[in-house]
């Protein structure tokens, strides 16, 4: 399974993962299509300053081996895929957001319903937001 990996010392806040990803899960594959349908992005970028680690840094899934998001919310919203991935179906989530408390690394948002990283799972073959990068401070990295 791949996993996205970021580089906090070359992100320059440009947001082009943000956008990238919103078009990309859009019908159309539009900005237009994107805003009009208020498709969020999967990824948020962050500034963290005011904490220990200063900057910027990336809320993502990290599509974790034990993921606390999963065990939280025992109906089978969140599962794993074939892959390892941790994902979400739009038809059993409640929208509670149990799983957004659960997540250690912020990657989950509840509007209506579940909304996170899906590594572009069947609306791209590489995660876009890696490919949008300008600096390449995203990458993807094989793990096991």
């Amino acid at each position: 399974m791949n996993k996205v990996i970021f580089n906090k010392n070359l992100c320059v806040a440009c947001h082009s993962c943000e956008v990238s990803c919103s078009i990309i899960h859009s019908s159309e594959k539009s900005l237009i299509s994107a805003i009009l349908e208020g498709i969020r992005p999967r990824l948020q970028i962050v500034y963290t300053t005011g904490d220990k680690t200063g900057g910027i840094t990336i809320e993502q899934c990290k599509h974790c081996k034990r993921a606390k998001c999963i065990e939280a919310y025992p109906q089978g919203a969140l599962f794993y895929d074939e892959e390892g991935r941790v994902v979400c179906s739009e038809e059993k989530c409640t929208g509670c957001g149990l799983c957004e408390k659960a997540c250690p690394f912020h990657a989950i948002r509840v509007i209506d319903r579940c909304v996170k990283c899906d590594l572009c799972k069947d609306v791209s073959d590489f995660p876009v937001c890696v490919t949008s990068c300008p600096v390449g401070a995203l990458t993807v990295k094989e793990v096991q």
